[in-house]
């Protein structure tokens, strides 16, 4: 089901009408509108959950659910016509599992952009939900917009990188962590935001790390996770400072569990930024990553780039 169609996508946002999918459409529109792009609006009906009959003949429900979904993305068209000219504005809906056809449509997309429902690993932490599911497997970056706690409240928009808002971008060794440097540098020059760059050291354990550092005055084990953290992150500080030298950079290590420290910086942060493999980075859906945490737990929007 194909209201229209175009070779690239933009910033694609998923939209279902829900809070959580209001607030990631208007961070969508103000990004389109920022960056200069088209923003495309998608629902993707998911037949799945629908209740089954005793020979249920899909092909007569596909009109039903056709007008369904197309007034739908039309509310979303009016809605970011707010921010957007119209004719930045496309829709799109289909009829299939909405994380498999976002995960689609980010192969010709700049940016996806999901929300998310409620806060915490409980309320938000069921495998296979769409926003975790598209930040795993999209082919371009993901930003996950927090809905808010209950379906009932009214959404608030979260802040965006700005004065008093940086762009935090956790890092590692890792290649995605490169490329995420690089992503939270563009976002942070582009909206006039400072941009922190952390590292968070992590021991196996980290009862023995703060015995070691308080009895001993230190191991040379954690002098030496001490030290490589620091010329980690001062190493990624310096890339994105060449690349982007009108940017402010600070930087930062942090000692502890990588994503609640990253989480935890997201209460003030405008947008936090991550990278999807390397080191507590997660291969397809498993379960505890410092991705999937923040995604979670961070109140603040999460970038997801591969």
């Amino acid at each position: 089901m194909n209201r229209q169609a175009r070779t690239t996508y933009g910033i694609v946002v998923g939209y279902d009408g829900s809070p959580g999918s209001r607030l990631a459409l208007a961070w969508a529109a103000e990004t389109a509108r920022l960056q200069g792009r088209h923003l495309t609006i998608v629902h993707s009906v998911n037949v799945a959950a629908l209740p089954a009959y005793p020979a249920m003949d899909l092909s007569q429900l596909e009109p039903t659910l056709a007008h369904a979904a197309k007034t739908l993305v039309d509310d979303g068209a009016v809605r970011a016509a707010e921010t957007l000219d119209a004719a930045q504005v496309e829709t799109q809906y289909w009829l299939g599992s909405p994380a498999a056809q976002l995960v689609d449509a980010s192969k010709q997309a700049d940016l996806v952009v999901v929300g998310s429902r409620g806060r915490g690993r409980v309320l938000a932490g069921i495998l296979g939900s769409t926003s975790y599911a598209v930040a795993a497997h999209a082919r371009c970056p993901v930003v996950v917009v927090r809905g808010p706690v209950e379906s009932s409240d009214e959404p608030a928009m979260p802040p965006r990188p700005g004065r008093g808002h940086d762009v935090v971008v956790g890092v590692d060794d890792s290649d995605s962590a490169a490329r995420a440097v690089d992503a939270a540098a563009e976002v942070a020059e582009r909206e006039g935001a400072a941009l922190h760059v952390v590292r968070v050291a992590h021991s196996a354990s980290m009862e023995a790390w703060t015995y070691a550092e308080v009895a001993k005055g230190g191991t040379e084990e954690t002098h030496a996770i001490r030290d490589h953290a620091e010329q980690s992150v001062t190493r990624a500080a310096n890339g994105a400072r060449a690349r982007h030298p009108k940017v402010l950079v600070t930087t930062e290590v942090l000692y502890g569990d990588p994503g609640q420290s990253l989480a935890d910086l997201g209460s003030t942060a405008g947008l936090v930024v991550v990278g999807s493999r390397g080191h507590g980075g997660f291969t397809g859906m498993l379960l505890g990553s410092v991705s999937h945490r923040l995604i979670h737990d961070a109140t603040c929007p999460v970038m997801v780039v591969r």
